[in-house]
């Protein structure tokens, strides 16, 4: 190997080698002795990983523990230090200053590494690699370029059903859901951690699990965090833009600004502050008082459209009232007034819609009939913002982390969408799985819709053996029923 650029990064995966072809190796390359320790504990040469006199690098414990060859993994955990000097993500070994670390699920262990298809299968149009599916003589293969693991060096050109972004936490593995996580991780692909985490607004978990590349719906995840845990969208603010990519950081960036009006704080928010940062929804979860409205549309005059929706939903109608003669009416104005319980708002939108002749599209009916969030211009203006993922509640069979189907229309969203349905869905599905106990964890399928749950529900109810008390509650009732 005349130069590093031709040096293979993964030497054990397919087949490995003898022993004594990486003794050979190590002695004619001595740069590459940490690969061959990863292929030692993969074939279990515990002798030749001890000749090699390594430092206790994770990757090589993960490997060995994956592969069952206790002897190099407790060789390796039972160091007071351990260090990261291989990294999956970017094929790198890092000899001069590696930094301590624990095993946190950053290693692409044999175990997950798919099979490939020979290069000279792909047809010639095909040569150029993307993340569509592609065929040849009938066979269907696809490539994951933007995968965060790449050891192979062959951008997971596969069979097409064996996708490596779809991803499973083992059921034994579920409790760390909920669980304080342990120093050092299982075996474990770790997506739906990192997924939950951002989605809870966890900070401490998020930054320990988090990998160099967003996986599946965590951007969507990330965003709905920073909208619902004011902690974390504080955190965020400080080290968004050297934690995602450009792109991924204009939208974090919109759900931070979105978390920080809620709360009334428009400290970042001046004439310099670039419009393409701020978001189109900041009242929910939560309504900004009316004053902190009124100051943000006089320092952001493009932004007044925006607000009369806030005005609406948060039922202030002075303001409202106020910003008539600057907006023009619209369609999500009326949508979002339809919803109102105070009928001057879609009265007032209607009116001026006529008399400027803007056409409104749909009726009210159609906005409150079953699987209506389609109807919606944005996503945003429906009322049920976080839909259940079923008509029927359902244990589903595991916890798996999926990307979107780009050839669905419905999950066609664009990337940093607050309200994806594709990752509301998982997260509702989760939330069942992580509640329930563990034996009626084991029973996927539909709960409480089976025939024999009807007609068990048509005999007499239980009677509870220890009643709850609901007379304080009459006696509010009565109190303030009996108010003048």
């Amino acid at each position: 190997m005349p130069n590093a650029s031709v040096k293979p990064y993964c030497i054990w995966y397919p087949d490995v080698a003898s022993e004594e072809t990486y003794r050979e190796l190590a002695r004619r390359y001595p740069d590459m002795r940490y690969q061959i320790g990863r292929a030692c504990a993969v074939a279990g040469y515990a002798t030749l990983h001890k000749e090699l006199r390594l430092l206790p690098d994770i990757s090589i414990a993960e490997e060995a523990r994956d592969n069952g060859h206790t002897a190099i993994y407790e060789a390796i955990v039972s160091q007071d230090t351990r260090y990261a000097v291989m990294n999956d993500y970017t094929r790198t070994v890092n000899l001069e200053s590696p930094r301590p670390g624990f095993l946190n699920g950053d290693t692409a262990v044999r175990s997950t590494l798919s099979g490939t298809r020979p290069a000279h299968e792909l047809s010639p149009e095909s040569q150029k690699i993307s993340q569509r599916p592609f065929f040849y003589e009938g066979i269907s293969l696809q490539s994951y370029e933007e995968h965060y693991f790449d050891i192979q060096e062959d951008a997971h050109i596969n069979y097409f059903e064996s996708d490596p972004q779809r991803t499973r936490l083992e059921d034994e593995f579920v409790d760390l859901l909920w669980n304080l996580l342990p120093r050092d991780l299982p075996t474990i692909n770790k997506d739906a951690l990192i997924v939950a985490a951002a989605w809870d607004g966890n900070a401490d978990r998020y930054q320990r699990l988090r990998r160099p590349k967003t996986v599946p719906n965590e951007l969507s995840a990330v965003i709905r965090g920073a909208h619902h845990h004011t902690p974390f969208a504080r955190w965020l603010d400080a080290c968004l833009d050297d934690t995602f990519d450009k792109d991924e950081a204009l939208y974090v960036r919109q759900a931070v600004h979105a978390r920080f009006i809620m709360n009334n704080d428009l400290s970042r928010i001046n004439t310099e502050t670039d419009g393409d940062e701020l978001p189109a929804i900041f009242w929910w979860p939560h309504i900004p008082h009316e004053n902190t409205l009124r100051e943000f549309a006089w320092r952001r005059p493009d932004f007044k459209h925006q607000v009369t929706l806030a005005c609406i939903v948060g039922h202030y109608q002075e303001l409202f009232d106020e910003l008539q003669s600057e907006v023009k009416p619209s369609q999500w104005q009326w949508e979002v007034a339809c919803q109102s319980t105070n009928p001057h708002y879609c009265e007032t939108v209607e009116r001026r819609a006529a008399e400027e002749k803007v056409r409104l599209f749909h009726g009210p009916k159609s906005f409150n009939r079953p699987g209506a969030e389609g109807c919606w211009s944005r996503s945003y203006l429906r009322p049920n913002k976080e839909p259940s993922y079923s008509e029927r509640a359902v244990m589903p069979k595991g916890i798996y982390n999926e990307p979107d189907e780009p050839h669905w229309e419905l999950w066609d969203i664009p990337p940093g969408d607050l309200l994806n349905n594709g990752m509301q869905w998982h997260l509702a599905k989760w939330a069942t799985h992580i509640s329930a106990t563990d034996d009626t964890r084991r029973q996927s399928g539909l709960l409480y819709s089976s025939d024999d749950d009807f007609e068990r529900r048509k005999t007499p109810a239980p009677e509870p053996k220890l009643r709850k008390d609901f007379s304080s509650l009459d006696d509010l009732d009565y109190q303030y029923n009996d108010r003048p």
